[in-house]
């Protein structure tokens, strides 16, 4: 290893997004740190794939529309398959949370969501329960095609000169003198010049980061998929209830769901089931889909999504010391948005400055 070295822990979407963009910008001498040994196998792996960026709040919601469009028209080679399945997402509620979804609208002018008749819901899936009132919805989100993208910004980092090291495990921040000098792993110290924290809800460990910790939270979210259903159409497009906190989409011939359960766990906890969970899906499935209320499951997972106190990513350099980077805190957003969050995180580590309307408020010195 060289002391111009730049590690990236976690081989996630953050930390890869964030290395391509690096190799972009003529960076070379990156290396991807991985504890498990496929990338992309925690949070990445185990969410629901859904771009959708009608995200509440309004910073969040431009750098999600950003990113979309890199999926919708990604540079050429970076995929031979498209990245993203337009099937539309819709927002729908009922009378007592319309006003929740027109102020995400109101919120929001530039993306164009305006508040419609519930009536395109049950044109699009007629097995929906009666009872919304208001929908929102954008015709061009849909469904992302996870490995496709994580491939993308691997292939294109390490076809670059990045490398990619798995089964690695990071244990401490190697630290001298007020700056980064490296990371302790399993198997030893690697010397580095600068170290980018990208490991999702690894990032709340305080004890491995020597002093240097941030404020983050991990929180564990269930999703199921059922077996294959005569009634399901491929084409139907994400419905989420707002209010209600459940969503559904096709998947596999049968319909993934999720009731949207938000449980602080530690990351170790982050992949452990929990079957009450499983079963308070199911409930809500069977409130609003009740014509599927005997569908079988025929797999459910968990997984975390991790936030900051003020719940916007954390994205930049520490200042309380040289080297050390962060992109973290993504709070379930991070595969929509990991085309603005790695070229912006790739500005801080290559040219210490980014010129993103976002990057000021992104940064983590606002949590220290």
């Amino acid at each position: 290893m060289t002391k111009d070295l730049t590690i990236i822990i976690g081989a996630g979407m953050a930390g890869v997004a964030t290395a391509y963009f690096l190799t972009r910008k003529g960076e070379q001498n990156v290396l991807i740190l991985e504890r498990e040994k496929v990338a992309g196998t925690q949070s990445t792996g185990r969410n629901a794939a859904i771009l959708r960026t009608m995200i509440p709040n309004p910073l969040l919601n431009q750098i999600a529309r950003q990113s979309a469009e890199f999926y919708r028209h990604p540079p050429e080679g970076f995929s031979s398959e498209p990245l993203v399945n337009c099937v539309g997402v819709y927002l729908a509620a009922r009378e007592e949370n319309v006003p929740t979804l027109q102020q995400w609208c109101d919120d929001n002018p530039e993306s164009g969501l305006v508040l419609e008749d519930a009536s395109r819901v049950y044109e699009k899936v007629p097995i929906v329960a009666a009872g919304l009132k208001a929908v929102a919805h954008k015709p061009n989100d849909g469904v992302l095609d996870l490995h496709s993208i994580l491939q993308g910004f691997l292939r294109g980092a390490t076809q670059a000169g990045a490398k990619l090291c798995l089964g690695q495990e990071f244990r401490k921040l190697a630290v001298r003198n007020g700056r980064v000098v490296g990371v302790e792993t399993g198997n030893g110290f690697m010397e580095a010049a600068k170290v980018v924290v990208a490991n999702g809800g690894w990032a709340s460990l305080s004890d491995t980061f020597s002093g240097y910790s941030l404020p983050f939270t991990p929180y564990r979210r269930h999703l199921l998929v059922t077996e294959p259903l005569a009634q399901v159409s491929p084409q139907w497009p994400v419905i989420w209830i707002v209010g209600e906190e459940f969503y559904f989409r096709p998947e596999s011939g049968g319909l993934l769901m999720s009731g949207c359960d938000t449980v602080k766990v530690t990351p170790e906890q982050g992949e452990i089931t929990d079957q009450a969970q499983v079963e308070r899906i199911a409930a809500k499935a069977a409130r609003w889909l009740p014509g599927l209320a005997d569908a079988q499951v025929a797999r459910a997972w968990a997984g975390m999504r991790t936030f900051a106190p003020d719940e916007l990513f954390v994205v930049g350099p520490d200042p309380r010391l040289t080297g050390l980077y962060w992109v973290a805190g993504m709070g379930g957003h991070g595969i929509t948005c990991a085309p603005v969050v790695g070229n912006l995180a790739a500005d801080w580590i290559a040219e210490g400055k980014s010129g993103h309307p976002a990057a000021a408020m992104l940064a983590p010195n606002r949590l220290i």
